[in-house]
Formats: C-alpha cells, sequence, structure tokens
C-alpha cells in the first residue's frame, strides 16, 4: 500500500525541521507546591492576565511559579480558548477547535500532560492522497508531493529575499494539481486563501513535523492544566488604561489594578473594539489590524464507512479542482467520528450556511470522493464556527500581505507594564498551541524581569 513516507505538509519544503532553533522550552516541572490558587486570590496582584486560553494559563502558571501574584480573568464561561474538547454531541470526546500539539518538543504540555495520565501519542506522520475512492498509485502520490514542495518553496524564497506579497503570486502554474496546492499552502494550513496570505509570515514559520494527539481531546488537557489556578470566569475585559501608575483593566464585574498586565486574546478581538486599549503605540495597533485571525472549522461527522485501513487521527488528502478544497481526518481518537476540514474563503461561507446546507456540502464531497453508498452511512454531524465565535473570530493568526514582519511589535513591552500572549504573540510557531503556550511562558518572564527593576510603582 502506498503512503506518502513524510506528511506534505512536513515534506513541502524539502529542508530540516531545525531550519530555524526553537526556542528553549519552559521547565517542564510543576512543583506541587507552588500556591498556584493562593497567589490568585489577591485584590490587587502584580499582573493582570487577560484571557485564559493557553497562552493566559502559561504566563499564569509561570507567574505563580516565581512567586507573583495574579488575576487570571476569563470573558467566557470556560477556559482553554481554541482549545476546547467537546464530549456531548457524540459522546466521545472531539476537540471543537486545535486537535493537534505541533513541535511537542518544543513545550512541556506532553510531559505534564502524561504525568496527569492523559493519553499523548504521535499522530500518524503520513498523510494519505486518495482519488476516485482509492488510494492513489505511487506516480499520483509523487505529482501530489511535489506540487506542495514547488509552491511552499516559491513561498518561502520570496519571503526569505524580503519580498512581502500575497503569496498567490508568486506560486506559478502548477498544472492539474495547482488547486490541490493552493489548497495545502493556504486554506489548509493558515486558515486563508493565499491572496491574503503575507510570503515573510510564512517564510519565518517553522516547518510542522512531528505532532502529538491526546486521546482525551487537547482541550481536556489545556484546561486541566488551569485547574491549580484561581480564574475569574465570565469577566470580559473592556478596557486597558495604561496612563497612571498602575494598570487598570475595566470589566464587566469592576475595575481591576495591577503593575503590569498581559493581554493573551486574539487581535482580531482588540481590532474589533471588543477590548480597547487607548494608548496602544501606532506600531501595537497596526499589528492588531493586519495580523488578524483566519478561518478553519471541522465538519465532524459519525462515519463508520471510513476507507478500511485507515489509523486513527490521520489525514486524507484529495485532488481539488476548484477553489473549494478539503481534507479529511479520519477515525478521531479511534472512534468512528472523522472531520472535513475546510479553511479561507470556503469555511467563511459555510459558516453562513445553514446546517443543512453544510450537511449537502458534506454529502456530496463524501460521495464524490469514495461513492454514494459511503455517504449514506453519515451520522450525527457538527460544525464548528470559528469567525463567528465572539471571543475569537478566527481560528488561527496569519499576517496579511506586507504585514510579515509586524508579529514583532507583539514580542515588545508596552509603556513598560503591558505585554502580549498568544499564537499570534510568536514569529516561528504560530498558529500553534505550542506556539501560544511559548509566548505565554515568554510574556511571563517578561512581566517578571520588569517587576524585578521595580519601575512598575
Amino acid at each position: 500500500m502506498s503512503m506518502l513516507t513524510k506528511d506534505p505538509l512536513r515534506s513541502a519544503l524539502g529542508r530540516p525541521l531545525d531550519r530555524r532553533r526553537l526556542l528553549t522550552a519552559g521547565a517542564v516541572l510543576a512543583m506541587a507546591s507552588v500556591p498556584y490558587g493562593a497567589l490568585g486570590q489577591t485584590s490587587q496582584p502584580d499582573v493582570i492576565v487577560i484571557g485564559a486560553g493557553a497562552a493566559g494559563i502559561a504566563a499564569a502558571r509561570k507567574l505563580a511559579e516565581a512567586g507573583v501574584s495574579y488575576a487570571l480573568i476569563e470573558a467566557g464561561r470556560r477556559v482553554g480558548g481554541r482549545t476546547f474538547t467537546d464530549s456531548q454531541v457524540f459522546g466521545v470526546p472531539f476537540d471543537m477547535g486545535a486537535n493537534r500539539l505541533d513541535f511537542p518538543e518544543a513545550t512541556p504540555l506532553p510531559a505534564l500532560g502524561r504525568g496527569s495520565g492523559f493519553d499523548i501519542a504521535p499522530a500518524p506522520e503520513a498523510g494519505r492522497l486518495y482519488l476516485g475512492g482509492k488510494e492513489a498509485r505511487d506516480p499520483e502520490y509523487e505529482d501530489f508531493v511535489g506540487v506542495v514542495r514547488r509552491a511552499e518553496r516559491a513561498i518561502v524564497a520570496a519571503g526569505d529575499a524580503g519580498r512581502d506579497l500575497p503569496a498567490a503570486r508568486v506560486v506559478p502554474d502548477l498544472g492539474a494539481w495547482s488547486a490541490s496546492a493552493r489548497f495545502v499552502t493556504g486554506p489548509f494550513l493558515r486558515g486563508r486563501n493565499l491572496d491574503w496570505v503575507s510570503t515573510v509570515d510564512v517564510s519565518r514559520a517553522e516547518e510542522r513535523g512531528v505532532a502529538n494527539v491526546c486521546r482525551q481531546g487537547l482541550g481536556t488537557l489545556v484546561a486541566s492544566l488551569a485547574s491549580p489556578l484561581t480564574v475569574q470566569l465570565d469577566t470580559a475585559a473592556r478596557s486597558v488604561e495604561l496612563g497612571g501608575r498602575r494598570v487598570v483593566v475595566a470589566t464587566g464585574r469592576g475595575n481591576l489594578t495591577a503593575r503590569c498586565v498581559i493581554v493573551a486574546v486574539p487581535p482580531s478581538v482588540i481590532a474589533a473594539g471588543k477590548l480597547r486599549i487607548p494608548l496602544l503605540p501606532p506600531r501595537q495597533r497596526a499589528a492588531v489590524e493586519r495580523i488578524p485571525l483566519g478561518i478553519f472549522d471541522h465538519i465532524a461527522f459519525e462515519w463508520p464507512g471510513a476507507p478500511a485501513g485507515v489509523l486513527p487521527d490521520e489525514t486524507i488528502y484529495f485532488r481539488t479542482d476548484g477553489a473549494e478544497g478539503y481534507a479529511l481526518r479520519t477515525r478521531l481518537g479511534g472512534t468512528s467520528v472523522c472531520a472535513l476540514e475546510v479553511g479561507g474563503a470556503f469555511a467563511e461561507r459555510l459558516e453562513a450556511a445553514s446546517p443543512q446546507a453544510v450537511r449537502a456540502v458534506l454529502t456530496e464531497a463524501l460521495t464524490r470522493e469514495f461513492g454514494a453508498d459511503a455517504a449514506r452511512r453519515i451520522g450525527r454531524m457538527h460544525r464548528t464556527q470559528w469567525g463567528m465565535e465572539p471571543l475569537a473570530l478566527g481560528a488561527m493568526s496569519c499576517a496579511v500581505p506586507g504585514a510579515g514582519n509586524m508579529r514583532r511589535a507583539f514580542l515588545e513591552v508596552v509603556s513598560g507594564r503591558l505585554v502580549f500572549a498568544g499564537e499570534h504573540a510568536h514569529e516561528s510557531l504560530w498558529g500553534t498551541v505550542g506556539g501560544a503556550w511559548q509566548s505565554g511562558e515568554r510574556a511571563a518572564a517578561q512581566v517578571i524581569a520588569l517587576l524585578k527593576d521595580g519601575r512598575q510603582g
């Protein structure tokens, strides 16, 4: 049986994974003696952390481990942000958001999870290609991988040369596989069509290779890491004032004050005016507006008709003829639940469609790829709508053309008091849970240094 020896997303550039050295991961040990909860119960904390997604959780843990008091506030009624595991829809764990831990060696998440009894395993490294209901032949695999490699190389070459252009402008005509390559390098990897992807942003991103999956759900794992913390749920931050001696964060439950603040919410939320930062400098304001979140959704469904021999959590690719590309994740967590993966403009259109229309799209896709009999075995269905989620307004960040250098603004301390965190605030691991976690630890370290300098009053 033919299989890709490497996932085409990993091999697309033909370069080793360590093309750029990964940032050193944070310490793995979480000392049981750390008073995580107590340090979050003070009425006058040293630091306010806005957002209890992966980045905010990582930041609060790091602060507590350093003995720094914090207030971790979350607008929603749960923690985890864009990592969220649901067990109600299908009766088994299903990750509504991020479902893979890319770069597992770059964070303590796998070790922390295994230490708490989570079943964490490598995701299948190989991807499969199906054509006409059957696995592709070796020549077809070679064609597919070849065009993806050429497309990605063209994008990266332009970015490395400092040509910050729409990625679509530098991808050559790739013949019959052209639309497939554009889907993989755009909506599937970045949540945006290539017209809205910066070549420089792509060139600075690490290649995704080995990934981990969590059988209990990645969202469950991330949420568990918040359990020792004190989290103020249903507490939406409305504004951040930086002008006085202390930071003032206005919330629906009153004002909070602290010496510093870590803003761990998606840039799209700030750009939409849901969190106002009146004194945000033009450099950071531009980054907020020009590094929005793209859309990536799962159309999950029960499907006992999955092709024989496919592995749990495997990816199946198809030839794409037009702009409406998709991939298939099979047997999620070893169950009968699969997911049609869509991104970019196609996903945005589906988010506005009725559930019946989305089911029709799913049925048409499975009929096309596997036949009408396979499509008839579709059971319950659930689709995500991350572009409409008010606390996210998208799935993953991606700089627009001309803004490939702007992520650096998210790494800087603002007015001596404010630091950003989130996957958007990582130059090379953006779009990943590992990048979000690393950014949270980095932001905490920056704040701890500021507090030690004693410049925060």
